[in-house]
């Protein structure tokens, strides 16, 4: 027998995934006279493709030739949580707010499965939720407030609502007014994970809350995200949720000068305190038990990367780092 070619055969290749006949795709295995030898099945779930967020040549600015963001591009893939660091003005919420649309872009594009962000319309504020820094919510019983709020979104689910209001050890018949601070961001953060919108932008969601609720929150966050879903999460809080994150993005000057997946980090670089790196060391950090240097990994192996150093690499070293 030949060589053996793999023929993917479609039912219909202009249509859209829900009208094939079958919830299979069917992949030939056969030889170079096309005979065939057996099939293949795959399950059609496993070829469904989920929307991106696209940002393209995205810059904003308060006064005209004083930018707080210059340039951004960059595409944020479903199923992972996105971790954005910098220092206080680096444009951080800005850029959120961005992608949410509460401003509007001076130049470029923010588009989601084909809308984009600028335009503002029902279908696109569905997919996208925005949790500020801070919360203040309407003086509303807190089940009530699930109810009432989460009728703008197509795809809350007001008993996973009420199931984090649970985690977070707080009575539903509570009202708004009657909560301290730090309660009203749990109901926060429960309302915008049960709203299930596509992405989640989250500014310092860790503020106010106390040491156990930090491990609530984290729990709910590996369990909410799937698939179909963006997390993006700015905060200075970084060992609060440095764990969680599969890509990091790292704001100087109002562009982006680290957009990595940690994966790829941990292959490209090591944490070392061995004098022997010290010569080449990309950036080196004091600390009580003395210096520590970040080098390049030469290995074929995945290094344990602490995000808070990298971060400090990253923004304080005076050259840039090259990947």
């Amino acid at each position: 027998m030949g060589r053996i070619d793999i023929l993917p055969i479609f039912y219909a290749i202009n249509s859209p995934l829900e009208n094939y006949p079958s919830k299979y795709f069917h992949f030939f295995l056969a030889d170079k006279n096309y005979d065939c030898i057996f099939v293949v099945y795959y399950h059609i779930n496993t070829l469904k493709q989920y929307a991106m967020l696209t940002i393209k040549s995205l810059s904003y600015y308060y006064k005209p030739n004083k930018n707080i963001l210059w340039n951004i591009n960059t595409t944020l893939k479903p199923g992972k949580i996105y971790g954005l660091l910098g220092l206080n003005g680096e444009g951080k919420t800005t850029l959120l707010k961005l992608i949410v649309g509460m401003l509007l872009p001076k130049d470029g594009s923010i588009e989601f499965n084909g809308l984009r962000s600028s335009e503002r319309i029902a279908a696109y504020l569905n997919e996208v939720y925005f949790l500020p820094d801070h919360s203040k919510l309407p003086d509303l019983r807190i089940e009530q407030f699930g109810k009432l709020y989460g009728a703008f979104y197509s795809k809350y689910d007001h008993q996973q609502y009420l199931d984090c209001i649970k985690e977070f050890n707080i009575p539903i018949s509570n009202r708004l007014r009657a909560l301290s601070l730090g309660q009203h961001r749990k109901v926060h953060l429960s309302f915008a994970l049960a709203c299930h919108s596509s992405v989640l932008l989250m500014d310092e969601p860790t503020n106010g809350l106390d040491i156990p609720s930090k491990a609530v929150f984290r729990k709910l966050l590996t369990k909410f995200i799937n698939d179909e879903r963006i997390f993006l999460i700015a905060t200075h809080q970084i060992r609060d949720v440095d764990t969680l994150f599969d890509h990091l993005m790292i704001m100087k000057g109002g562009s982006l000068v680290l957009d990595e997946n940690i994966y790829h980090l941990s292959r490209k670089f090591k944490i070392s305190k061995s004098t022997i790196d010290a010569e080449q060391a990309l950036f080196t950090q004091e600390e009580l038990s003395g210096p520590y240097y970040l080098v390049k990994n030469h290995s074929e192996n995945e290094s344990k990367l602490d995000i808070e150093f990298l971060f400090n690499a990253f923004t304080n070293n005076p050259k840039p780092i090259e990947l």
